[in-house]
């Protein structure tokens, strides 16, 4: 008896999760409310809900590739500088020309032909003044070779994977509170089946003091009950150090009092698992994920094709420019402008050879392809042994706590006959020591069981993806 209370004690602490069913304790710390607490606190959702957000606002700027841009500019500079003109001399010659006259008595003019010989320059003429620039411009992409389109569709993939996890995350968070909760009821009930055996030792061990006094029994058979004490009691304090580890993790992940948790009380009992009807193993988010991270990788690599098609962009724009203040030469002038200056058209560009980047970029995203295909099929296999095992434990762990809940049934009625046999002298003290011995060992194995059957089926939902906070 002593090694298996022992073995449930370290199974407590340490064991697997169970879901908790019915309950007796205030809304505010029911299961649901506590795993609602716990993800509110819990900075890994929180980080995982954050890149969600990120990967949505890259999709947003994305789409926005196509959104035209205005911008607004204006410059100032003080100019100052010298024109330098430097020429040959050059001989032109004029043609003569006549001009006809509508009166035949007047002579027709005439003016002869005759060269004319510019001179050479040869000088400096200083400059300065007020340079100013302002106007609007209009940017407008049309297209982008399809590389905006599929970069946009890769990224909601990766969007979709991404939120697969973060279910995956809220599953394995669900998973743990659960099993706190549970091994809550697990160790209480644990020590209400000590705390009842102690208390019936105590009975017998005042009768058998008194058996004692008037040699009715011998010294040794007396030792035997005050042992079983004494065992009781240490372990009884063993599972009130536990419960308390047990609260004190629970406040860490929910961030509710220990007081307050203190205040739970759930029973425990079989739990019928029937929600995971016609789901399988390729229902689990991490399959689920891994489709949408291929997917998005594909997209990829098509945006990556395309990076050869040229971009069209449209562009309008609306200018002043003035010189103010200035001198030329030795003139001044108040202002030289032009105003308005627009400007409508559109540009393309296109990259030819961009020394091999794209076409290495594409070979080590299909690389990434054929990587997450292979992980895919790796994990798939894992996820099939794994659900093929979890239906296989769920149905004998059933099978076997309705068999442990007959033996205490048999247990129990085994104590009271062991009773009224010691009672009436039939049996020695020793025969109901043992009888009760079995009935507490046999007691604590079926809740036992019982866990262990609650935790595969949780197990099992695990591994089909159906453990949601709306299932507990």
């Amino acid at each position: 008896m002593k090694n298996k209370i022992h073995a449930l004690l370290l199974w407590s602490m340490f064991g697997v999760p169970i879901l908790a069913s019915s309950q007796t304790v205030s809304d505010s710390l029911s299961l649901q409310s506590l795993v609602y607490k716990a993800m509110t606190k819990n900075v890994g959702l929180k980080n995982a809900q954050l890149e969600i957000e990120k990967s949505e606002k890259t999709r947003a700027q994305i789409k926005n590739t196509f959104l035209p841009t205005l911008e607004a500019d204006g410059k100032y500079a003080y100019t100052a500088g010298k024109f330098n003109i430097d020429t040959q001399a050059a001989d032109l010659e004029f043609p003569g020309i006549s001009l006809p006259t509508t009166n035949a008595a007047i002579p027709v003019f005439t003016i002869p032909a005759f060269p004319v010989t510019v001179p050479a320059i040869d000088q400096t003429l200083d400059f300065d003044g007020n340079l100013w620039i302002a106007g609007l411009t209009v940017k407008w992409t049309i297209f982008t070779g399809f590389k905006a389109t599929n970069l946009s569709k890769a990224m909601s993939h990766k969007i979709e994977a991404q939120k697969y996890m973060f279910t995956q995350e809220e599953a394995d968070l669900i998973s743990e509170i659960a099993a706190l909760y549970d091994k809550t009821a697990l160790l209480a009930q644990t020590q209400k089946v000590l705390n009842i055996q102690s208390k019936r030792l105590e009975k017998e061990s005042e009768t058998a003091t008194k058996a004692l006094g008037l040699g009715l029994i011998t010294k040794h058979e007396f030792q035997k009950i005050e042992i079983a004490q004494l065992t009781i009691d240490s372990k009884i304090l063993e599972f009130e150090g536990a419960k308390e580890l047990l609260y004190l993790k629970l406040h860490q992940l929910t961030g509710v009092d220990v007081s307050e948790l203190k205040t739970i009380e759930v029973d425990i009992e079989m739990r019928l698992e029937s929600e995971v009807a016609g789901k399988t193993f390729l229902d689990r988010p991490e399959l689920l994920a891994l489709d949408e991270s291929v997917l998005a990788s594909e997209y990829k690599y098509k945006s990556e094709i395309n990076g050869y098609l040229p971009k069209v962009q449209a562009f309008a724009s609306h200018q002043y420019i003035g010189l103010t203040n200035g001198e030329t030469a030795g003139l001044g002038f108040n202002e030289i402008s032009g105003y308005p200056l627009n400007m409508v058209g559109v540009g393309m560009k296109w990259e030819i050879f961009d020394g091999f980047h794209t076409r290495d970029e594409r070979q080590k995203i299909k690389m990434e392809v054929e990587q997450t295909k292979n992980r895919k099929e790796e994990v798939a296999e894992l996820l099939e042994l794994n659900y093929r095992n979890c239906v296989s434990q769920y149905s004998n762990l059933s099978a076997q706590t309705k068999l442990k809940e007959k033996q205490l049934q048999m247990s129990k009625e085994s104590l009271e006959i062991s009773y009224k046999e010691y009672k009436n002298g039939i049996v020695d003290v020793s025969d109901y020591l043992e009888s009760q011995s079995d009935y507490t060992t046999t007691t604590l194995e079926y809740y036992t069981a019982v866990c262990d059957q609650r935790n595969s089926a949780l197990e099992l939902l695990k591994a089909t993806g159906s453990l949601h906070i709306d299932k507990l």
